[in-house]
């Protein structure tokens, strides 16, 4: 295979867009969902707080829950109105350094004139239970910032408040960790997130061979080149369409053809088979990709075969649904070989590849369907797949010049 440079690609930066605005919109409905539970929470700290001051103790506690209740209300609803970017990051500091203030002069306003020492251990669990919301931002270096912030306050207030011990490095430690899993965490989404719109796109445009190229070595799937194959080739293309086009809208053209590709492409998937392009009005399929390459093989004859009976199933259930819409019946042929081909990648690197068969066998299917008009029958199967199918219960026509070709060629037709 061909190795080719590949240049900037448009449509990765595109991609890149899209992934970014996934991330806001995850983003902005975890900051919804972080404002609500702060809120749940601040509540319940208020209503435990309130029972002290009912019994004649200090109210400090309940005024500044109040007070913070009332500010976990107001960025809810702010989040349900605008979200700026800066708005979690914001939150999240404004969460950090209010639970250090309030354990620094929480003594100055209990009555007691120190900070109770059990508060000292619940401050690096609130601390921890705040950071977990950067598993929700997917901002990896605001995740490693914030951690950081929090083990210095931590460390800033414990010390203050009681002596230094180890275990206080320790504690703040566990926090800085916690910062760097989290931006691990949202690399990884970032990541997840990257390959799955990068194969649902692929998907959408490519054969699924050529998708699994790419996700297996996307350097070698992405370059010139390619292997020979053999496979079993399925050409399809609809009959008097054309003629019947030039009576109809642009809008109403796209429509039918939509319907009928439809038709033909739930079969292929059905019976494993890979659609290499639609033509207009046909199209071109290939069976057999990934088969081994073993004598026994059929190399995707029989799934063919199957395909092209289904497929003109397909079309008369199709064409009772436009029989009760007034339109009239649509008529298609077929040519079905086996033969090798190169598979693989043509264009040029970095601004457009197309990922095709080529090969005598591709043209051999082609001028196969167009006999199917001078023949009167909706398929034509060569004599190579007829080889490779099991007991087939085909009708054999008399030979008929295939262009390309010296001799006639042996064709066989449904019976």
């Amino acid at each position: 295979m061909l190795n080719g440079k590949i240049g900037t690609d448009p449509g990765a930066d595109t991609t890149a867009r899209e992934i970014e605005q996934t991330l806001a919109q995850s983003r902005a409905s975890a900051e919804r969902s972080i404002a609500l539970y702060r809120v749940w929470i601040v509540g319940a700290v208020g209503a435990l707080a309130i029972w002290p001051f009912l019994a004649g103790g200090s109210a400090f506690s309940f005024i500044v829950s109040s007070v913070y209740l009332a500010y976990s209300l107001g960025v809810l609803a702010w989040t349900h109105r605008r979200m700026p970017r800066w708005l979690g990051e914001a939150t999240l500091l404004v969460d950090l350094v209010s639970m250090a203030v309030f354990y620094v002069v929480l003594s100055r306003f209990d009555g007691s004139g120190e900070t109770p020492r059990w508060t000292l251990y619940i401050l690096p669990s609130l601390m921890m239970a705040t950071l977990l919301s950067n598993f929700l931002r997917y901002s990896g270096r605001f995740a490693i910032a914030s951690s950081a912030v929090a083990a210095v306050l931590f460390l800033g207030v414990s010390v203050s408040q009681d002596d230094f011990h180890p275990a206080q490095v320790s504690t703040a430690a566990i926090l800085v960790v916690s910062g760097f899993i989290a931006a691990s965490s949202g690399a990884r989404a970032r990541q997840n997130l990257d390959t799955f719109a990068r194969l649902r796109l692929l998907r959408r445009y490519l054969p699924k061979v050529a998708v699994e190229r790419v996700l297996e070595d996307p350097r070698a799937g992405m370059a010139l080149g390619g292997r020979s194959v053999t496979v079993t080739l399925l050409a399809a293309d609809l009959r008097g369409f054309t003629s019947m086009s030039e009576k109809l809208s642009p809008e109403e053209v796209v429509r039918q053809l939509n319907a009928y590709h439809a038709t033909l492409l739930e079969q292929v998937e059905r019976h494993g088979g890979t659609l290499d392009k639609f033509i207009g009005d046909g199209a071109l399929v290939v069976f057999g990709f990934g088969a081994p390459e073993a004598p026994g093989s059929d190399h995707g004859a029989a799934a063919a075969l199957a395909c092209a009976r289904d497929m003109l199933d397909g079309l008369e259930r199709l064409n009772r649904e436009r029989a009760q819409a007034g339109q009239a019946p649509l008529r298609m042929g077929m040519g079905l070989h086996t033969g090798l081909v190169v598979a693989g990648n043509i264009g040029v690197p970095g601004v457009r590849l197309e990922f095709t068969v080529i090969g005598d066998a591709v043209n051999t299917a082609a001028r196969l369907e167009g006999l199917t008009k001078e023949a009167g029958v909706p398929v034509l199967i060569s004599a190579e797949t007829v080889a490779r199918l099991e007991a087939p219960a085909l009708r054999e026509l008399p030979a008929m010049r295939v262009r390309g070709r010296d001799e006639a060629v042996r064709v066989f037709t449904l019976p």
